[in-house]
């Protein structure tokens, strides 16, 4: 079992650029990890692409003639 590192305010991308105005003793939900100096957006969940039902196809189409 593998653990996560623990992160810190103090490893936060506005902490480290003074931007930060909070004093709190754990990461706020705006935490950005601070790497090479720039602010990165938070990494999202990979995107699956759902089966299609083949029953549903035909409504589909039916819908998409009809706009």
């Amino acid at each position: 079992m593998s653990k996560r590192p623990q992160i810190r305010c103090e490893d936060c991308y506005f902490h480290c650029a003074n931007l930060c105005a909070l004093k709190l003793e754990t990461p706020c939900p705006t935490f950005r990890q601070h790497a090479d100096g720039v602010l990165r957006p938070p990494s999202q969940a990979q995107l699956i692409m759902r089966p299609v039902d083949r029953l549903d196809t035909p409504r589909l189409v039916a819908q998409h003639q009809a706009a």
